[in-house]
């Protein structure tokens, strides 16, 4: 019967101490900041949104790994991770909290002296013909684009598959081949004239950047820190 009590007393100590601690001015927030992030978000976002949160947070220690989504929703359940930053298809499941969601468009590219970039529009039928770089098999963009051409009864075959994004864009530039890859990764190249965006009306495929937590986590203040950061305009768009 005491027993009872003195869980209690220390419920209410955790509470006041939580409390406590989401009073801290940013820059004496501590402790560590474990997030799982989808390679093309890490590769595009993560610099200039670690530098602004070190700056916010000088004391906190970052502990950062990428993912798949399945992934990430493991680690979110056994408390391996504080949170996963994710780009798939919209996902809602009751024992997430959703804290930023922002809608991603992929597209298909193409060196910009390639023959297709000259189009005004390209059908599904040319792409199977042309060479491809993309990413792996499982990645929520590379099977959304596999989804829409086998409900042509169509397929590409790439002769080069790899995990990064980034890297990707950069073999395209060099033109090896096109891929289809989240416009963020490519807006640079596409604004400097390197990347040639093609126009393929039977195949438009739209990503969400999704941040969550599991709802049974309390919201840390170095957490509460990067879920702001993360909502607020990125400072200039040469950083996507």
């Amino acid at each position: 019967m005491r027993a009872r009590p003195f869980g209690y007393a220390r419920t209410l100590l955790a509470t006041a101490q939580q409390a406590q601690a989401a009073l801290q001015p940013a820059r004496q927030i501590s402790g560590s900041l474990r997030i799982a992030l989808a390679d093309s978000v890490c590769s595009t976002f993560l610099p200039g949104l670690l530098k602004r949160y070190h700056a916010l947070c000088p004391q906190v220690e970052l502990v950062l790994c990428t993912a798949t989504a399945d992934g990430m929703l493991q680690m979110l359940g056994t408390n391996q991770i504080d949170l996963a930053y994710t780009l798939d298809q919209p996902l809602l499941q009751p024992n997430l909290v959703l804290a930023a969601d922002v809608p991603e468009p992929v597209c298909f590219i193409a060196p910009s002296a390639h023959p297709l970039a000259g189009q005004e529009t390209v059908t599904l039928e040319e792409l199977p013909r042309q060479e491809f770089l993309l990413t792996e098999r499982g990645m929520s963009y590379r099977d959304a684009l596999d989804q829409c051409l086998a409900a042509r009864g169509l397929a590409i075959h790439p002769y080069l598959e790899l995990g990064s994004a980034a890297l990707l864009c950069q073999m395209v530039e060099q033109g090896m081949g096109l891929s289809f890859l989240p416009e963020y990764i490519v807006r640079p190249a596409l604004a400097a004239g390197r990347l040639a965006r093609l126009n393929v009306p039977d195949c438009t495929v739209e990503m969400h950047r999704q941040l969550f937590y599991h709802r049974d986590k309390w919201l840390t203040p170095q957490m509460k820190a990067f879920i702001e950061l993360v909502r607020q305009p990125a400072p200039s768009t040469a950083s996507k």
